[in-house]
């Protein structure tokens, strides 16, 4: 790589930077794609009438319908975009084969891969990640999209790097023939709709993104922290826990999972609260255990943290319930105990417990230890 590059570790970042301006610019991208997403119907019923009738052959369509699907694509990226931007996009976080979806995009895109006159070349090691199945999708395509510019070699790999142990999916394109594009000024070429795209797409899923542009080269790498691994027979998650096992940064490895607090205490509320919205969680609150029993009744969070004095008969069995349907579920209990810290091992009995006058300290990792039972 030389000097001269454009874009350089650009992390999960919300909109652009640039906040509610942005919002409106994605609102009006998804205005725009509504409004063409009616016409390009229209043409598609007249170009299959003209081909029925005769007056078309499907090889004179080709151009047309490739055409109609190129402009299709960026009205669905349009009607994402502005659902990102409003918050209109609910989450389901799985355990997915990032490898099996990229090779799967692949083998689907060849085709325009092939029209684009893009050389394109795979290195794929077999990798899973937690994410929601359809963003994770529309990320992969988007990406694609973006790096397969005309006349390019693209190389696309994926791979889990030493450490963290994260994977690592790179998008590595050239000009296969050289010209004077890449030495106009760049802010004459504004930004297409698929970057902007990636970049929403990578900010919602927790993934870093990472783009360097030289004269000859352009390189996209997203990296996932919610990466399975394969740890003693189980299948974990590695969460950057860091170098001693309460001091890493696990925000990337918890954000958009569902959490429930149960306590009554509202100071203690809206402490757990502060800290927990800060790790990206979604919070949502009851005041005692029968509560909890009525809630998870209509919506099953992913994670309970409750205060000790809620441990009554009707959490006790709200409890024997979830650890039915999952038996490593994850719970973690704020005791008031002087210097109180009980991590609970994997299949045990025992709840993670913290301290409530060290909850900044403690329960952060908590959480994401916790939630390493699941993943």
């Amino acid at each position: 790589m030389t000097s001269d590059s454009r874009f350089s570790t650009t992390q999960p970042a919300g909109l652009g930077g640039s906040g509610e301006s942005s919002r409106a610019d994605y609102a009006l991208a998804g205005a725009m794609a509504d409004q063409l997403a009616e016409p390009l119907k229209t043409m598609q019923r007249a170009i299959a009438a003209f081909i029925g009738s005769g007056k078309l052959t499907q090889l004179q369509a080709q151009p047309l319908g490739d055409a109609i699907e190129l402009a299709s694509r960026i009205v669905e990226q349009g009607r994402l975009l502005a659902q990102l931007a409003n918050g209109e996009v609910r989450q389901t976080h799985e355990q997915l084969d990032l490898d099996q979806l990229m090779n799967r995009a692949l083998d689907e895109w060849g085709h325009w891969l092939r029209l684009r006159g893009v050389e394109a070349y795979r290195n794929i090691k077999p990798v899973a990640v937690v994410a929601d199945a359809q963003l994770l999708g529309a990320l992969v395509d988007a990406a694609l999209d973006w790096s397969a510019t005309p006349g390019q070699r693209l190389v696309i790999s994926l791979e889990v790097k030493n450490w963290p142990a994260h994977a690592v999916l790179r998008f590595k394109s050239n000009q296969t023939v050289k010209s004077g594009d890449r030495s106009a000024p760049e802010d004459e070429t504004p930004e297409r709709l698929s970057w902007h795209l990636v970049s929403e797409l990578a900010s919602a899923i927790g993934a870093t993104l990472d783009r360097v542009e030289t004269a000859d080269e352009v390189l996209v790498m997203l990296e996932f922290p919610r990466t399975v691994r394969q740890l003693e027979g189980l299948t974990a998650m590695e969460m950057d826990l860091g170098d001693g096992s309460w001091s890493g940064n696990p925000a990337k490895a918890l954000a958009g999972y569902r959490v429930l607090i149960i306590t009554a205490d509202s100071g203690l509320r809206e402490d757990v609260k502060l800290i927990c919205k800060g790790l990206g969680l979604i919070v949502d609150s009851v005041p005692s255990g029968q509560m909890a029993e009525r809630f998870c009744e209509l919506e099953r969070p992913e994670l309970i943290v409750v205060d000790e004095r809620c441990r009554d008969a009707a959490f006790d069995q709200l409890r024997d319930d979830l650890l039915r349907i999952h038996p490593n579920f994850p719970f973690v209990e704020i005791s008031y105990d002087t210097n109180t810290l009980l991590v609970s091992g994997w299949m045990a009995e025992s709840m993670t417990r913290v301290n409530r006058n060290e909850l900044a300290g403690q329960l952060p990792q908590a959480l994401a230890i916790e939630m390493a039972k699941v993943l």
